[in-house]
């Protein structure tokens, strides 16, 4: 038995965010319904099949009175409602959540949304790049002396739906003590501010002062064939190990130089870079990974897609599952990351 079965939720939401937070919940049990909207398309239809995975669909056509009943329907025997409209979109469409409330008043409803359902910014269109921008995770992204670098995954539409799916658990656990529902507001860009707190914001607010990553010899390094290594040895113990190794003692004092942001010898940090980039050019990425491995050194290759794909280790944690679609169509998917 999985942990959510028995909870339905009632999907109305499009995108990313709000449909991968309750894919999470379909992965794990719950009775998801998807509603959507007859002829809409977008971009992220070609994702469809990995973030409506284990979901129940209908169309509805919401602007229309007979779709609002059978919505309303729905309601009356269901748990959870998430919606991703911008603020007044639901009220105009007579599903918000003082009309659901009244229906059942049991009934948890979380709007996910870029900004908020307050504020100057609220009604602001957007998109994961905006909010990466906006809540300074861009800001603090690359090389001090070099352009800004979005990363390769939409990091915030994926922040928020984990989001979603978390603040609806914890709805739903008070709902056992309370016995009524609750309305839920996330802003994607409000769980960026929140992530950047737990490292980079809070120590601007403590010193004024915060710095891009940029280069550190902790960084990405070109092997001899043309492949990637990464290594990241933060603790000194890690970072002794990795100067023996590459038969660079004289380093092994300087371990500041690849934690601090600012180092006071910059000359030295650029000494060090140097020196490894040249050090990792004369083996494979194969090579080194033996290497690091029998060291106990914390290091990993930069893999391209289709190589995480064919280790055996993800393989092993099921990471990658073949699935039977209903055309009966065999699908390859990611796994769940949660294992119970």
């Amino acid at each position: 038995m999985l942990p959510l079965e028995g909870i339905r939720v009632l999907d109305v939401s499009r995108l990313l965010p709000g449909p991968y937070g309750t894919m999470l919940l379909a992965d794990m049990g719950a009775e998801v319904i998807k509603i959507s909207q007859p002829g809409y398309r977008s971009t992220i239809m070609t994702q469809r099949p990995a973030v409506d995975r284990n979901k129940k669909s209908i169309s509805l056509n919401l602007k229309t009175k007979e779709a609002q009943q059978i919505f309303y329907e729905l309601v009356e025997r269901s748990d959870v409602v998430v919606e991703g409209f911008r603020p007044g979109v639901a009220h105009r469409l007579g599903i918000d959540y003082l009309k659901v409330k009244e229906i059942n008043p049991r009934i948890i409803y979380c709007s996910i949304t870029g900004y908020g359902q307050d504020g100057p910014y609220r009604d602001l269109p957007g998109h994961d790049p905006n909010y990466i921008s906006i809540s300074g995770i861009l800001g603090i992204t690359g090389t001090p002396d070099g352009r800004h670098v979005i990363p390769g995954i939409p990091i915030s539409d994926l922040a928020g739906g984990m989001q979603v799916a978390f603040s609806i658990l914890c709805a739903l656990w008070a709902r056992e003590k309370t016995k009524t529902g609750q309305y839920i507001d996330v802003s994607i860009t409000d769980v960026m501010i929140s992530w950047l707190g737990v490292t980079r914001g809070d120590n601007f607010l403590r010193t004024g002062q915060v710095f891009r990553r940029g280069e550190r010899p902790s960084h990405v390094y070109k092997t001899k064939d043309g492949k990637y290594i990464c290594i990241a040895p933060i603790e000194f113990h890690f970072w002794e190990r990795l100067c023996r190794l590459l038969k660079i003692d004289q380093y092994i004092s300087d371990h500041n130089e690849i934690l601090i942001f600012q180092p006071p010898n910059p000359q030295k940090r650029e000494e060090i870079i140097n020196r490894l980039t040249e050090i990792f050019l004369t083996k494979t990425r194969q090579e080194w990974m033996e290497l690091f491995h029998k060291e106990d050194i914390p290091a990993t290759p930069v893999y391209e897609i289709e190589e995480v794909f064919n280790d055996p280790h993800f393989q092993s944690r099921k990471m990658i599952e073949e699935i039977t679609s209903s055309e009966g169509e065999k699908l390859r998917q990611v796994g769940i990351a949660v294992k119970f």
